[in-house]
């Protein structure tokens, strides 16, 4: 890939997870310090906005089991 479009794709990414955040945050949402390093990752290209789906879900799941037992 075209290391000049990879910078690209990466900024116009944070600029929309940065966005994301903000909105959530003017409607009064907090987010945790590991729902935001998470964020950060998708914004860095590191992990794909499924590939957090998943970890949010394997974490909701986690606490689901933990509250019932």
């Amino acid at each position: 890939m075209n290391e000049g479009m990879d910078m690209a794709s990466k900024e116009e990414m944070r600029k929309s997870v940065d966005s994301a955040i903000k909105v959530h945050e003017l409607e009064g949402f907090k987010f945790t310090e590991e729902e935001l390093t998470i964020f950060d990752h998708i914004a860095n290209l590191e992990i794909t906005t499924e590939e957090a789906r998943a970890i949010f879900r394997e974490r909701l799941a986690g606490r689901k089991e933990t509250k019932i037992i």
